[in-house]
């Protein structure tokens, strides 16, 4: 597994399969990020897609952590209340992938 920077100035990993260790220092944080009630977004992009955790005020007055995914064909999944998929103890980056799969409530597939 290797890190670069896309065209786009993004962190990313090339060489990730489904077996690939799955950590939290995998995630980094995006350029712009959320300046209020310690709100936060990271990413974690490979040639997998993209799993992304965002803690954020809802527009309800709580604090929210969202896990997500977003495949190669654009497809989404999204998975709210309080899921961080880093904290989710999968081992594989393919475990995780499927774990915010599983837990997703608000986009799945879309």
């Amino acid at each position: 597994m290797e890190k670069y920077i896309n065209e786009w100035n993004k962190e990313c990993y090339r060489g990730v399969t489904n077996e690939t260790p799955f950590s939290a220092d995998l995630f980094h944080y995006p350029e712009w990020q959320p300046k209020e009630y310690g709100e936060y977004s990271l990413a974690f992009h490979s040639e997998l897609g993209s799993l992304t955790v965002l803690r954020r005020m809802t527009g309800f007055g709580y604090i929210d952590i969202e896990s997500g995914f977003r495949d190669k064909d654009g497809k989404f999944w999204l998975a709210s209340g309080d899921v961080d998929v880093r904290e989710s103890d999968e081992k594989t980056v393919g475990e995780a992938i499927q774990f915010v799969k599983r837990m997703a409530n608000t986009c799945i597939g879309e």
